[in-house]
């Protein structure tokens, strides 16, 4: 069964990051690049802000009690002459050094410097610029050599393979940090990864057999595993990951055989335990229970829902049965 009002109060009460946070992390955003901007020394060289990663494409989620949630942001900046890729990272390094607030705050990061929180937050400051020849690159520091990337292309792109998944892929892919945060599933794969391989499985082509096949989260949650699932199966030692913003990168480099194995195992399990919850019909017990068996105790039955075991849907929505044709949710 669907159990779309256990879904919604999941995401409401367990998964989703606060709003709270997200005011937080805007205003540090902000003040940071205020900071940057008018840096006597650096303050030239800035050009613009741009949001990035799990910010940018709205996949946060609550972090675990006492690890740190984040924010990544492109600091947008003049190609410089004479300078390496190294350099961009180390003068905004400096610039933050060079102020009060941010002198034992700043760490400098492979391709990004980090500023860290006392309360359980850092943000990522990623130099991006434009070179004269065209190419949108970021720096790597450890090897002085710059990495392309797009992520205008890559954001949009998101948001297409979202709305091809009638928003609920954002939501799939919270559902998946949540498991490996919260239930140290597959914790060496990073989000970005997560991001690639859980959207490029979604396609407008998989509603044309069954419209209903993004209809809901559970649903979609189900499905893309599935497909996922599918899809390692023909790939059983890591594959190419390229970047679907159609920048020159490949994903690869983040990621070695041993996660990839450990992901492919994980996907499995959890798709075929969430399709055993989803495939239960009039008993919303055994399919809450079920469900618990993928997401854990923290997946709990809403107020209003009606008693264990009662097929509720049948006098509302809050619970639907995995076969219905309508919309729901």
């Amino acid at each position: 069964m669907k159990l779309i009002s256990y879904f919604d109060a999941f995401m409401a009460n367990t998964v989703n990051i606060d709003d709270s946070r997200l005011r937080y992390l805007k205003e540090r955003v902000d003040t940071i690049y205020g900071v940057l901007s008018n840096d006597a020394a650096l303050g030239p060289v800035v050009l613009d802000i741009e949001p990035q990663g799990s910010w940018a494409h709205e996949t946060i989620i609550k972090p675990v009690a006492g690890n740190e949630f984040d924010a990544d942001f492109m600091l947008v900046m003049d190609e410089q002459d004479g300078w390496t890729p190294r350099d961009y990272i180390d003068a905004v390094y400096k610039a933050l050094r060079r102020h009060g607030t941010y002198k034992d705050k700043v760490k400098k990061k492979n391709r990004c410097v980090r500023v860290i929180y006392a309360n359980d937050c850092h943000i990522d400051i990623v130099p991006f610029v434009i070179l004269s020849d065209g190419r949108k690159v970021i720096a790597n520091h450890e090897t002085d050599a710059w990495e392309e990337t797009d992520p205008e292309a890559f954001t949009k792109w998101m948001k297409d393979q979202d709305d091809a998944a009638e928003r609920n892929l954002r939501r799939v892919i919270r559902l998946m940090k949540y498991l490996r945060d919260h239930h140290m599933h597959f914790k060496q794969t990073r989000s970005v990864i997560l991001t690639v391989v859980l959207g490029e499985r979604v396609s407008e082509s998989n509603k044309l057999s069954n419209p209903a096949y993004y209809r809901d989260l559970p649903s979609s949650f189900v499905h893309i595993l599935e497909d996922l699932d599918a899809w390692m199966d023909l790939h059983p030692t890591l594959p190419p990951i390229p970047d679907p913003s159609g920048a020159n990168n490949d994903f690869g480099h983040r990621w070695n055989p041993d996660s990839y194995d450990n992901l492919r195992a994980k996907v499995k399990t959890i798709a075929n335990d969430a399709r055993a919850a989803l495939d239960v019909e009039n008993d919303v017990e055994l399919s809450h229970t079920l469900w618990k068996n993928v997401f854990g105790e923290d997946f709990k039955r809403p107020p209003g829902s009606g008693k264990p075991g009662k097929p509720a849907a049948a006098a509302s929505s809050l619970v639907v049965p995995s076969v219905q044709s309508g919309r729901d949710g």
